[in-house]
């Protein structure tokens, strides 16, 4: 911590001082973040720059601006208040520790819509249990199954592999979205495949799989690869890829629970398209070889048990 001529530490008021005033550049604008008087933090600085025996601000018609002297202490201010935060989060870290009893991962859509009502019914009933939910990419929790890091894990659309059993909880579908506004939304519908190729599209979660289940679609009905359509971007978040198409910037495809949460988003249409049905399956899976507690066991299979009536098409 710095020391003044006299000995005395620099205090973290201090601190806050200097980088709040570099951020506002103005004495009243920063009197009213660090809840002073205007006249209190101008005495402040006074007795600042006695300390140091240095100006460390140059009034002007438009505010404040730090003197040579004035910007080398603001910077030494700033690298302080980053290792006070790193000390703050260090030591708030020491009490944030959870010991789970079940870990489960979920995939960004159906896992997400799924299993958070789940797990609170299940702790309802078996208040002992206690779950981690582990959201995440279809390849990062496939890799954590693999380590043993998961119990289990809600996945979409994955291919099989080697010491991963599976059982299918049931089919959802793609659904498709545009932006609202030409030609999107001046197209009679359903909308033909031919003109859907054309206009501009926005890949969605390139490392979910999902969007595999559009390309094999196309590929197996129409003979079009991924490469016959018109990519202009690629997100890996449904955010993004919802702003995307608000934006104008084309149009895409979301799982339908994804659809359900933007059903009423302005700036957005969710057009027919003239092709069948592009559907998913959504599985449970884990590794064969993990050994799981009676209580993930017991989780999975309510899971089974306590899907929501309608919410999956039994059959792909």
């Amino acid at each position: 911590m710095p020391i003044d001529d006299e000995g005395n530490p620099m205090l973290l008021d201090d601190i806050e001082i200097f980088t709040v005033i570099s951020e506002t550049k103005s004495l009243s604008q920063a009197a009213e973040r660090l809840y002073m008087s205007r006249p209190g933090l101008s005495q402040k600085i006074a007795n600042l720059e006695a300390r140091y025996g240095v100006k460390l601000y140059q009034r002007t018609s438009t505010g404040v601006v730090p003197t040579a002297a004035g910007q080398i202490v603001t910077k030494f201010a700033k690298k302080i208040s980053t290792l006070e935060s790193a000390l703050a989060a260090e030591l708030a870290a020491v009490d944030e520790h959870f010991d789970s009893t079940i870990e489960v991962g979920m995939s960004f859509a159906d896992g997400v819509a799924l299993l958070p009502k789940l797990a609170a019914q299940f702790h309802a009933a078996y208040p002992d249990a206690r779950v981690h939910l582990d959201a995440g990419y279809e390849p990062e929790l496939m890799d954590k199954l693999k380590a043993g890091k998961l119990d289990f894990a809600i996945l979409e659309n994955q291919p099989l592999e080697d010491d991963i059993s599976r059982e299918t909880l049931g089919y959802k579908r793609l659904v498709f979205l545009a932006p609202d506004r030409p030609p999107y939304n001046s197209v009679p519908q359903p909308v033909s495949v031919a003109t859907l190729v054309e206009w501009p599209m926005i890949i969605y979660e390139w490392n979910s799989g999902r969007h595999m289940v559009g390309n094999r679609h196309f590929r197996e009905r129409y003979g079009l690869s991924l490469t016959d359509h018109n990519m202009v971007a690629r997100f890996d978040t449904h955010e993004a890829m919802v702003a995307g198409t608000k934006a104008g910037l084309g149009w895409s495809t979301v799982p339908a629970c994804i659809a359900e949460r933007y059903r009423d988003e302005s700036g957005i249409i969710w057009p027919k398209v003239d092709t069948e049905p592009m559907r998913y399956p959504v599985d449970l899976a884990w590794h064969t070889d993990h050994v799981m507690s009676d209580q993930a066991r017991l989780f999975m299979e309510f899971i089974r048990e306590n899907v929501p009536q309608g919410y999956f098409r039994k059959q792909g």
